[in-house]
C-alpha cells in the first residue's frame, strides 16, 4: 500500500510538471494567435485600429472677447472709390467673367462652403481670395481644440457680373449700380448659420461662431486688409479686400 501511495504521489508529480511545462507555449500560441488577429485586423480595418488606441480628445468651450461684429461699419463711400480704380474690371456675362484670367475660381476650404448662389459667381481676384484664404486658416486655428470644432462658415456672395445686378435690383431695392461684387475683390459671409456636422449647433454656438468670425475680420480691418460691414437685410457679413 505504502509503495502504491508513493507511486501515485509520484504521478502526480509527474502531470504537474508537465502542466508547467505546457504553459509557455500555451502562452505563445495565444500571443501569436493574438498578433494574428491584431495584424489582419490593422490590414482590412485600419481605421477601427486607429479609434481603437485614439485617446479621447479633452475639447474646451470656444471663448469669445467681445462683441466684434458692431464693429464692422464701413460704408460703402469709404471704398467704392478704391474698388472701382484698383480692382478687375466689371464682365458683363458669366461666360466673359469665366474666361477672365484676372479672376480664379473658388471651392470650399477646410473651415468654409460656399451657398448656392443665385446672383453671383464662385470667383475673385488673387487679392480677394487671398483674403478669403487668411480668413479660412485664421477661423479653423480658432475653433480647433474646442467644442465647436469642425464648424464651417457660409460664403453665400461672390463675383457678380453686370447682368447679375441688373437682376437683382428687380427684387433687392437696396442693390447698387456701384456694387463692390463687380470687381472681384468683394464676398459676404452669412452670420445666422454656420455647418458643423459633429453636432448640431443651437444660438449659443452659433453666436459664439459669429464673434468669432467677426473678431477675425475686425483684425484685418485693423491692419488695412480689408474693409467690412454688417448687413441687416441680408444677415452677413459684406467683406471687400484692399
Amino acid at each position: 500500500p505504502r509503495k502504491s501511495r508513493t507511486l501515485v504521489f509520484k504521478n502526480v508529480l509527474a502531470m504537474r510538471r508537465k502542466k508547467r511545462r505546457l504553459k509557455p507555449v500555451v502562452k505563445l500560441s495565444l500571443l501569436i494567435i493574438s498578433l494574428s488577429v491584431f495584424v489582419y485586423a490593422f490590414w482590412t480595418e485600419p481605421e477601427l485600429i486607429k479609434k481603437v488606441f485614439k485617446k479621447e480628445e479633452v475639447l474646451v468651450p470656444l471663448e469669445i472677447s467681445g462683441t466684434y461684429s458692431s464693429k464692422l461699419n464701413d460704408k460703402m463711400s469709404s471704398y467704392i472709390d478704391y474698388v472701382e480704380k484698383n480692382g478687375v474690371p466689371p464682365c458683363s456675362s458669366e461666360n466673359e467673367l469665366k474666361k477672365n484670367p484676372r479672376l480664379k475660381p473658388i471651392k470650399a476650404g477646410k473651415n468654409y462652403s460656399i451657398d448656392h448662389l443665385t446672383h453671383s459667381h464662385a470667383y475673385l481676384s488673387s487679392k480677394g481670395k487671398s483674403l478669403l484664404d487668411k480668413i479660412d486658416a485664421d477661423f479653423g486655428a480658432k475653433i480647433k481644440g474646442t467644442d465647436l470644432k469642425g464648424s464651417q462658415f457660409i460664403i453665400t456672395s461672390l463675383t457678380r457680373t453686370k447682368q447679375n445686378v441688373r437682376e437683382l435690383k428687380k427684387i433687392n431695392v437696396n442693390a447698387s449700380d456701384r456694387s463692390a461684387h463687380m470687381y472681384g475683390g468683394c464676398f459676404d459671409i452669412t452670420y445666422s448659420r454656420f455647418k458643423n456636422k459633429r453636432k448640431k449647433l443651437d444660438a449659443n454656438d452659433i453666436y459664439r461662431l459669429k464673434e468669432t468670425i467677426a473678431e477675425i475680420i475686425y483684425q484685418l480691418m485693423q491692419e488695412k486688409n480689408c474693409w467690412a460691414t454688417k448687413e441687416k437685410r441680408e444677415p452677413c457679413f459684406h467683406v471687400v479686400s484692399r
